[in-house]
């Protein structure tokens, strides 16, 4: 009798705590909440009004665009796929996953050498 009555409350005890791991897992796989609509609002007047500052104090529209080239070709040529290789892998001591680490890393030394290259031609022309 005392056999069968710890076995069931073992399993009841083992019961709850396989409910409980599965409510934290489903808790911790829920989407976010949506931002308030302050956040919304401050986050939108920051984007538009840094917007209108670059607008107006930059004269060089070809300098935008070469910053914008630099930084996102870059990112989408070398950092991104690097970076996805790299903790996408599902073999930690793979080749090819040293090989993408090797890649983000050229991407994090390019990215700010081309910016660099690119802001010494726009003050050589001043």
């Amino acid at each position: 009798d005392r056999r069968e009555a710890t076995a069931s409350s073992a399993a009841a005890a083992a019961a709850i705590g396989a409910a409980t791991a599965a409510a934290a897992a489903a808790d911790a796989a829920a989407p976010p909440p949506p931002p308030s609509e302050l956040t919304f609002w401050v986050v939108t007047s920051l984007f538009l009004v840094c917007s209108v500052g670059i607008a107006l104090v930059v004269t060089d529209l070809g300098l935008v665009l070469s910053v914008v080239g630099a930084t996102g070709s870059t990112t989408v040529s070398y950092l991104l796929p690097g970076f996805c290789y790299f903790r996408l892998c599902p073999r930690k001591r793979s080749p090819m996953r040293l090989l993408a680490l090797l890649q983000l890393a050229l991407g994090c030394i390019i990215m700010p050498g081309s910016l660099a290259l690119i802001f010494a031609a726009g003050a050589g022309e001043r």
